[in-house]
């Protein structure tokens, strides 16, 4: 009924095999498990033959080709009628984790349904990507549910292979922030979501440096997929600021403003892990940086 894809690159994911395994026992033939090798050059031989140990499907790419290509061909390469995208540096909080996605599936009252995740109790108080991640993304069910198109996250979901098929076949992007074009794409197609409380741990923290990178491609891809007119206000708080401080011409003050005090945002978000209003400020900075440069 279920198929758990997960692509990794260059990320030991043996312990989310592990863990899976002893959840997946009792499904017999209806849950299978496949792994997706992106053109990694560590830990391949690991993952390879955790997989083989376990019974799982293993595939690898001769080169890397990317978030959404690597999701698709996995998804084209499973065979059940949903699919559980979990990240390589995922682990189920919970020994239910993959029967609560069964439960869900065989209710069929939507078409996508997201877990969510959070982050283990770790004293780290400079590391940005774990301050940003339990102040802004550890919500419950109840909280995602009141705007169900927001908090969608590929790291921890389940969707009808049909539906993330005709979202993503012809995506071509290879950069970050696929999140928000399929949150655009559920929300302007009208599919149904539901959150549920069936969390996942992040473990892969980021440093600083290589957060901020992915915080500038998310907001390349905001800019690129705006310019296009794939998505509008409704769809994303960095367009809604865009589109009011253009209203009031204010666009370009704010962004010669930014341009100037950038160096230091940075040098504070690097250093310090913070405040965490400093993000957004580095977020919209790129924004209009992309804007200006794609528009």
């Amino acid at each position: 009924m279920i198929s758990i894809c997960i692509p990794t690159y260059n990320t030991d994911c043996t312990r989310l095999l592990e863990a899976l395994q002893k959840q997946i026992g009792k499904f017999n033939e209806e849950v299978d498990v496949l792994v997706l090798e992106d053109g990694s050059k560590r830990f391949v031989q690991e993952n390879a033959d955790c997989c083989k140990q376990h019974g799982f499907i293993y595939i690898s790419n001769g080169k890397n080709m990317g978030r959404v290509a690597s999701r698709v061909k996995l998804a084209k390469t499973s065979k059940n009628h949903w699919i559980v995208f979990l990240d390589a540096d995922m682990l189920p909080v919970t020994e239910k984790f993959t029967f609560n996605y069964y439960n869900a599936a065989a209710m069929e009252s939507h078409d996508v349904f997201i877990g969510g995740h959070c982050y283990e109790k770790k004293p780290n108080i400079f590391n940005l990507r774990l301050r940003y991640g339990k102040a802004r993304e550890e919500t419950t069910s109840d909280k995602r549910n009141t705007h169900p198109y927001n908090n969608i996250f590929f790291g921890n979901m389940m969707i009808k292979k049909d539906v993330f098929l005709s979202i993503f076949s012809n995506y071509t992007n290879p950069v970050y922030g696929e999140d928000l074009f399929l949150s655009a794409m559920l929300k302007a197609r009208k599919i149904k979501v539901l959150h549920i409380d069936n969390y996942s741990f992040h473990l892969g923290l980021e440093k600083n440096h290589q957060f901020l990178k992915k915080i500038e491609e998310a907001a390349s891809t905001v800019a690129r997929l705006y310019n296009n007119e794939e998505i509008n206000l409704e769809h994303s708080k960095l367009i809604r600021y865009y589109v009011f401080f253009q209203r009031y011409h204010l666009k370009k003050t704010i962004y010669f403003t930014l341009a100037i005090l950038i160096p230091a945002i940075k040098k504070n978000l690097i250093w310090l892990g913070g405040p965490l209003l400093f993000i957004d400020a580095y977020r919209f900075y790129h924004l209009l940086k992309n804007i200006k440069n794609e528009g």
